[in-house]
């Protein structure tokens, strides 16, 4: 079997989860950074452990910290695009999905210099009602994406544990899913973020081992010792995300000493080989 370990991060703000609807946008700015220090400590990591990985950035904090983005992209990571504003994609419609994803690609490239060819939805929110973003993302020129999770269903059918493609009226991309793992009725996510901080390094390495395709995702607040708390979160929001922060450097360590991890852009190489072999699931 032949496993494939991918690192990706979503680069969002400290503050951002199912309840920041509650702090306006306007008011993002106003909240205590912790991107530029976060993103320092990760590249570091990433530069002493000599591994790659795939960032999907706000268009947002592309804005804010336009030098922090150049330097991911400098020091050879691969930038891929996460909405504008972690807007939902059915939320938005398809002219405002549009019109957010040319904004935020544009000055993604104009930062970096490079083509922009991936994607995450928010919240990694594909399914059977959005599938209209297909067409759109393709037409931008982007040919990968990460935007499900494994288990959720689609319509009659189960979103499966490794790669496959999403179809929409005869158009199709290439989709690396997140893993879920099923247990007592619940689904969680092991590869990363916040069951990852909380979960034991022995079941986490199990399971990496255990499947042939694993999608690590985390947050630049996984690696914050120090995250703010804010009146304008729930108390129990404030404390999962400080639970279990100091604890994902030495697991993300451990799991690298006997295992690889290599970038999105190189694992849909990988999976595009044998393209005709992968599974279909059509939206909409």
């Amino acid at each position: 079997m032949t496993r494939v370990n991918i690192l990706s991060f979503d680069i969002e703000s400290w503050f951002l989860s199912y309840e920041s609807s509650q702090i306006d946008i306007s008011q993002w700015s106003q909240m205590e950074s912790r991107i530029e220090n976060n993103l320092d400590i990760i590249l570091r990591f990433l530069a002493t452990n000599n591994t790659i990985g795939t960032f999907y950035v706000l268009g947002w904090i592309v804005e804010q910290y336009p030098e922090v983005i150049k330097r991911i992209a400098d020091e050879g990571h691969e930038i891929g695009y996460h909405s504008y504003y972690h807007h939902l994609p059915e939320r938005q419609g398809p002219l405002e999905f549009e019109k957010d994803l040319a904004k935020g690609l544009e000055l993604l490239q104009k930062i970096t210099g490079k083509e922009i060819v991936q994607y995450r939805a928010p919240r990694f929110s594909f399914n059977q009602n959005n599938g209209w973003c297909i067409p759109i993302l393709l037409k931008h020129g982007i040919t990968i994406s990460s935007s499900s999770k494994s288990l959720r269903k689609i319509g009659s059918e189960k979103i499966p544990q490794t790669p496959f493609h999403f179809e929409y009226k005869a158009k199709k991309i290439l989709e690396l899913p997140l893993n879920q793992v099923s247990s007592m009725g619940l689904k969680w996510v092991y590869t990363g973020s916040g069951y990852f901080r909380v979960l034991p390094f022995r079941l986490i390495d199990h399971l990496y081992k255990k499947h042939e395709y694993n999608m690590a995702y985390f947050h630049p607040r996984d690696f914050d010792t120090a995250v703010p708390m804010t009146s304008k979160l729930p108390f129990y929001r404030n404390i999962m995300g400080r639970l279990g922060n100091s604890t994902t450097i030495p697991k993300l360590s451990n799991l690298m000493a006997s295992q690889r991890f290599i970038p999105v852009g190189e694992a849909a190489g990988y999976y595009l080989e044998k393209s005709e072999e992968l599974p279909i699931i059509k939206l909409g």
